[in-house]
């Protein structure tokens, strides 16, 4: 069996750190009951390993900039070279392959309309782009950046017949 990515002192760690990510490595080791050399070691394990990163979160359009989500489908074999090409967009500030209507969505952040519809235009003119739409986000009624599912244990695996063993056949 595989060792799991996370322990239960990393959860508890990232726990914290969900709540407020600049919480001091030693008001964290008070909370879970290690040293602070033992969480400054999880974090910076779990940094380099690039299943955690710190950044400064901030809302666009109380920047007074235009925030817009991008559906992007891509047809034939091309869709690496595709989301290679969409990704040197610098306004593209996030990509995810998906499932569903599109390919790919995209997070766009830029100055006003008329940058939009200039990088529309990029995003449309990449080689198997079929397909391009917009969602302009126009308020965000919820930024939680907490992952509950940490916290949830696995369930048991329910079995509809009892278990049996190959070699006792």
């Amino acid at each position: 069996m595989a060792k799991p990515l996370l322990d239960a002192l990393d959860v508890k760690i990232l726990e914290l750190l969900q709540v407020d990510g600049r919480m001091p490595f030693t008001q964290i080791a008070k909370e879970v009951s290690v040293s602070e050399a033992t969480v400054r070691a999880r974090v910076n394990r779990l940094t380099r390993s690039r299943m955690v990163k710190f950044v400064t979160d901030i809302d666009p359009n109380d920047l007074g900039l235009v925030y817009v989500y991008v559906g992007v489908r891509i047809q034939g074999p091309a869709m690496q070279r595709a989301l290679d090409a969409i990704k040197q967009i610098p306004e593209i500030i996030y990509i995810v392959v998906c499932t569903g209507t599109f390919d790919a969505m995209c997070e766009i952040v830029c100055r006003n309309n008329d940058d939009l519809m200039r990088l529309l235009q990029e995003i449309r003119k990449t080689p198997g782009v079929s397909h391009v739409e917009t969602m302009t986000v126009l308020k965000i009624e919820k930024d939680e950046w907490r992952y509950t599912a940490l916290t949830v244990e696995p369930a048991e695996p329910q079995y509809r017949y009892a278990k049996i063993d190959p070699r006792k056949r």
